[in-house]
């Protein structure tokens, strides 16, 4: 029988044992384990306390059948130890916490099942961000149970220093305490928000520790710069504000992507400004500007966007500033002139800016310019002075002070060379990867210790004699500020810490010889702050209030005449530049072993489990004739010459795309290998390497993922790199690209129509489409109300009567007629929502082999389409209008796939939904085949049992690390191979609110009628799902609002309304599907001045030229391409 040990209790709960032995801690009984259990022994470590229970249980099973002496052990049940009051089995629980980062702590809601953390969602107490999150939070859950994370602190070997021994935390505490006590400390940290770690920073500081930090991604650097370039105490961080701008211009910044920080708030704020329910709206719709090298997410949301090399913003930025001073009023001649000379490289633009400039004062106190946070100190200093003379300071934009930056690498360096260091602390991060650029070896050489916290072993690892294991965020105490500075926000943990692992504050505290626990220090820290309110509602809220400082001061417009540095000159075909930005996948090399992250394709170029060099189309033609055997682009066949379809912009093999490997070279000794791809919408000069992929020390996700193009940043972190040479190599590699085809083949896929299109005709989007000639789809019952449609399915022009939504075996209507409508234009692309789908969802990554042949998982996939001016058939456009489009299950009313399905494994309930009976199903694929939207994913393999490299193997193969399943949604069923699935509204969520609304009106009538049980009588009022109480996990992700779910029987839902709405469109509505998701066509804002103005979007041009091709002459052939639809 197992004992409890009496005198011992631990912190996670009392401890147990089986055995004399056990209860001893002899080593004989972990080498009888050993030899008895070689794969149970690693449970009597870690998480997998109950499969070696069973394990145990099966030996002593066995034992008792007579193969010994011994009797049979008897087992008791043991109770849950300390349960905690509010956990009940079965029932979720929410905790409010944040994510730290340097771009600010972002503020979360943390789904928990019985205390495993499930599920990430934003904190709608933080307005700015409205309850959304970005898709880094989402998957930030995903690193807490990765099976390559450290689990305890490691030593290296004495005997050998290629072999690493497992030390105890109490040891790990004690080393630290004495190498303290040397003297000599210094810490290179991640820079952090957290205002905990900043209070003990510097009491180390003043204890003598040498304190730097380092991003390799420095999102703070423009804030310095600008504090600098004004004479400023500290820093100076633009806050835009964008619910009360009506013209925004971005200079080479991706504020809505994940490039720039605040993208959230960014998000929310603009597209607010972009929702377009009706003729009015459209007329006080913002406008957005673009100015960049690269092709965004906020390029493709611009009304108006100019492709520029990033080191032509100088220039660019100092021509804009010469309009607006001019037409302000705002400067001498003398001035104004001096910023034309030093703007006249760009003298062929001056029609697009001058444009612009008078557009942005015709608004001015509404009004911003955002600078990118990669672009030299002038740039912001000239933005600086135009949103002054704009007047838009304190109400579009504010600048708030920030404290002075922490010393930076190069200080450190500086330290360690004059043999001031002995100790060095890495306090996270991964500078020996990308901070590349310095001898660390020689470095390292001169320090005596040194000692890594991380979250898993890295390159950063391999040079130090200690890495001790660092614990989650959702494992540790913190607390920190936002980016914008309104508020501070808790770091909680859910849990305690699955492993022997340590957090940073808890490092600095031994450092400084503390005893206080991290809870008891952040409380301190909050209870100094507020004698209001009490931490239990801090934490309880996840948000406090705070009032930063901003600064107004007006600089005089002499200042901007002190820059001497030379304008640089524009680069050429031959001699090129290369602008780093982070990899949306792992962004500074952070993510590179999620596999959520590495498995979502790339927004623009639709890759994923890669990374590549990207080019402009005028780029690869230069290649392609200097190197006519590049294998870059495809031949064009006829069809592409004739304008019927758009030419694929790589090789193709069978659905692979074969890039061809070049050397990247700025000298002999900085050089890279990367594979090209040719992006549309790319300024023509510019090569766009992605910062973070082609890791050496890594996980098995992230390994042998992408290039590394680190080597290529200096000692000066310019992320924009000049006289950039491309060499072919010979080679190729095949790249995982989800999306091969780029256009809609003038297909009336996504539906576009310009401010003023729209304002003279609201229903324009149902002029488009094959269905706009057809005959209508709901017969008579066309002009129906949509209650009436959606529960009695009208016959219409079907050949046969369609079943109506009852309950079976009755007349009745389901109650609820669920349905979904996304607005593209309030879609940004930032593929949030797919991260969220597959983790609420239980969705496997299958990999890239699997990947390459069409079997990834995601339920609802992102396409993106290029639409261009007239062209050439054959030709690659340059100039792109981007447009985005979720696509999951339409929950067709009369779906295709329930009428070829031979076992009924999908079929229609009573409330609209498309159901999918998994144990029904037998993996025919037909109803996959039958599918006009490819939506619908087949189980080829065990995804969620086998390892990803072993699925051949079947039974036989090694299964994968069971610490991931305890990230899996309890509500959701895992699917097992051979068996069909897709998106089901989330179902789950739908019955849980169900099951709520039911069990408040059971006891609303308890408490009023004084019934209980089954004298109850309750109507379908009571019980009815009251509007925005449901959230599908890609519409509670959605930082736009772009997704709207509801009830389409209820005329007053938000759903409904947006479904009567004139650009409401169903895709390939013509097909009689009758999908109960719907889209609401895109409405594009330009300016009839702007030299690239067109009356209609190039989508919308596209289409009309390919449904009416009487009305173009032969000369307009364009790039009319296809859906893009390749899985």
């Amino acid at each position: 029988m197992i004992k409890q040990v009496t005198e011992e209790t631990l912190d996670n709960g009392k401890r147990y044992w089986k055995s004399l032995d056990d209860l001893a801690c002899k080593p004989s009984f972990k080498n009888w384990v050993e030899r008895e259990f070689p794969e149970g022994a690693s449970m009597l470590e870690g998480v997998q306390r109950r499969g070696f229970m069973k394990l145990m249980a099966a030996s002593f099973g066995l034992a008792g059948l007579g193969m010994t002496g011994c009797r049979r052990p008897e087992h008791t049940i043991l109770p849950y130890g300390k349960s905690p009051e509010e956990l009940i089995p079965g029932v979720p629980n929410y905790y409010a916490t944040s994510m730290p980062s340097a771009q600010g702590h972002t503020p979360l809601i943390v789904e928990s099942h019985e205390g495993r953390p499930t599920k990430i969602e934003g904190n709608p107490s933080y307005i700015p961000n409205g309850g959304g999150t970005s898709i880094y939070a989402q998957s930030s859950v995903l690193d807490l149970y990765d099976p390559d994370r450290s689990k305890s602190s490691l030593k290296r070997s004495k005997d050998n220093e290629d072999s690493w021994d497992v030390i105890s935390t109490d040891q790990v505490k004690e080393d630290l305490v004495k190498l303290m006590e040397e003297g000599k400390v210094a810490i290179l940290a991640e820079k952090s928000s957290s205002t905990a770690r900043k209070v003990l920073s510097e009491l180390l500081i003043e204890k003598g520790v040498i304190w730097t930090e380092h991003e390799a991604i420095d999102l703070t650097s423009p804030e310095n710069k600008l504090g600098n370039a004004i004479g400023t105490d500290g820093g100076l961080r633009l806050i835009p504000n964008l619910g009360k701008a009506s013209r925004v211009l971005s200079l080479d910044c991706d504020f809505l992507g994940n490039r720039e920080p605040f993208s959230l708030a960014n998000t929310r704020a603009l597209m607010k400004g972009r929702k377009v329910l009706s003729a009015k709206d459209a007329k006080k719709m913002n406008r957005l500007y673009s100015v960049e090298s690269d092709l965004t997410i906020t390029g493709g949301v611009a009304d108006h966007r100019l492709r520029l090399e990033s080191s032509q913003f100088i220039a660019f930025a100092n021509l804009l500033a010469a309009e607006i001073f001019t037409i302000r009023k705002s400067g001498s001649i003398a001035e104004i002139t001096r910023l034309q000379e030093r703007g006249n490289v760009l003298k062929n633009h001056a029609k697009w800016i001058k444009e612009c400039a008078i557009d942005l004062c015709s608004k001015h106190r509404s009004s911003v310019i955002l600078p990118g946070n990669h672009l030299p100190e002038e740039v912001h200093l000239l933005c600086y002075a135009i949103n002054q003379a704009l007047g838009c300071i304190g109400r579009t934009v504010k600048y708030q002070v920030t404290d002075k930056p922490a010393s930076n690498l190069l200080s450190l360096e500086e330290a360690i060379l004059k043999d001031n260091v002995k100790t060095l602390i890495f306090l996270g991060g991964n500078p020996v990867h990308n901070a590349s650029s310095l001898d660390w070896g020689n470095l390292s050489e001169k320090i005596s210790n040194k000692i890594h916290l991380g979250g898993s072993i890295n390159e950063t690892t391999s040079i130090c004699d200690y890495h001790i294991g660092q614990s989650h965020y959702l494992e540790s105490w913190d607390e920190g500020v936002t980016w914008d500075g309104t508020g501070i926000v808790p770091v909680q943990p859910l849990l305690a810490p699955l492993f022997e692992t340590m957090a940073d504050l808890e490092l600095l505290q031994v450092l400084l010889g503390s005893s206080q626990n991290t809870h008891d220090f952040v409380k301190s820290l909050q209870e100094k702050r507020s004698s209001t309110d009490s931490y239990e509602d801090f934490l309880r809220l996840g948000v406090e209030k705070q009032n930063p400082t901003y600064y107004s001061k007006e600089i005089p417009l002499s200042e901007l005449n002190k820059n001497k540095e030379e304008i640089p000159q524009p680069p050429t075909l031959d001699n090129l530049e290369v602008l780093l930005i982070p990899d949306f996948h792992a962004w500074d090399g952070r993510y590179a072993n999620n596999g959520w992250m590495q498995e979502c394709p790339d927004p623009i170029s639709k890759l994923t489990w890669d990374n590549a060099l990207l080019i402009s189309p005028a780029l690869a033609k230069t290649l392609e004739g200097k190197y006519p055997s590049l294998g870059l682009l495809p031949e064009p066949t006829m069809l592409n010459k004739n304008g019927e379809i758009a030419p694929d912009a790589a090789n193709f093999d069978h659905g692979k795309q074969k890039a061809p490997i070049v050397t990247l070279s700025i000298s002999e000794d900085h050089s890279i290998e990367g594979p090209l791809y040719v992006q549309p919408g790319l300024a023509d000069c510019s090569v766009i390497a992605s910062l973070g992929l082609g890791r050496t020390e890594v996980g098995r996700v992230g390994n042998g993922t992408g290039y590394n193009a680190y080597p290529l940043l200096g000692n000066n972190f310019d992320r924009i790199v000049s006289n950039v040479s491309i060499e072919p190599t010979g080679e190729f590699e095949t790249l995982a690209n989800v999306q091969e085809h780029w256009s809609m083949e003038g297909r009336a896929i996504v539906r576009e129509g310009n401010a003023e299109e729209y304002i003279s005709d609201e229903a324009f989007a149902s002029h488009m489409g094959a269905e706009s000639h057809s005959p209508k789809i709901w017969g008579k019952d066309q002009e129906a109300d949509l209650k009436f449609k959606a529960q009695t399915t009208p016959r219409g022009n079907s050949s046969y009567e369609h079943p109506d939504h009852n309950y079976e075996k009755s007349e009745t209507p389901g109650l609820h007629q669920w349905g979904m409508a996304i607005d593209l234009n309030q879609c940004t692309g930032c593929s949030a929502c797919v991260v969220a789908c597959q983790s609420e969802n239980n969705i496997p990554i299958v990999g890239k082999d699997q990947v390459l042949r069409g079997r990834e998982m995601h339920w609802i996939r992102l396409d993106r389409y290029f639409s261009s001016t007239a062209r050439d058939g054959a030709e690659l456009p340059s100039d792109v209008q981007v447009s985005f489009q979720g696509v999951a299950c339409m929950h067709c009313e009369t779906a295709p796939c329930e009428t070829v399905c031979p076992v009924n494994a999908t079929v229609h309930d009573e409330e609209g939904l498309n159901a999918m009976a998994y144990n029904r199903c037998v993996g025919t694929r037909y109803c996959a085949n039958n599918c006009p939207y490819k939506v619908r994913r087949f189980n080829f393999f065990d995804w969620n049992k086998r390892q990803t490299d072993e699925l051949y193997k079947g039974p036989l193969g090694k299964k994968n690390d069971p610490l991931p399943d305890m990230g899996k949604n309890p509500d959701v069923t895992v699917r097992m191979r051979g068996v069909m699935e897709k998106c089901t509204y989330c179902v789950q969520r739908i019955q849980e609110s169900k099951i709520q609304v039911k069990i408040k009106a059971q006891r609303n009538a308890l408490l009023s009628t004084g019934k209980d049980g089954a004298d109850i009588e309750l109507t379908n009022e009571d019980i009815k799902v009251p509007d925005g109480t449901i959230k599908t996990a890609c519409q509670q992700v959605c930082p736009s609002d772009s997704i709207s779910f509801g009830d389409l029987s209820d005329p007053g839902s938000e759903v409904s309304k947006l479904k009567n709405n004139p650009r409401d469109y169903s895709v390939l509505g013509y097909l009689n599907t009758r999908p109960r998701t719907t889209f609401l066509a895109k409405v594009r804002n330009p300016n009839h001045s702007m030299p690239d103005f067109v009356t209609s979007p190039h989508a919308a041009r596209e289409y009309h030229d390919k449904a009416h091709p009487v009305h173009h002459g032969e000369d307009a052939h364009d790039d009319h391409g296809s859906e893009g639809e390749s899985h």
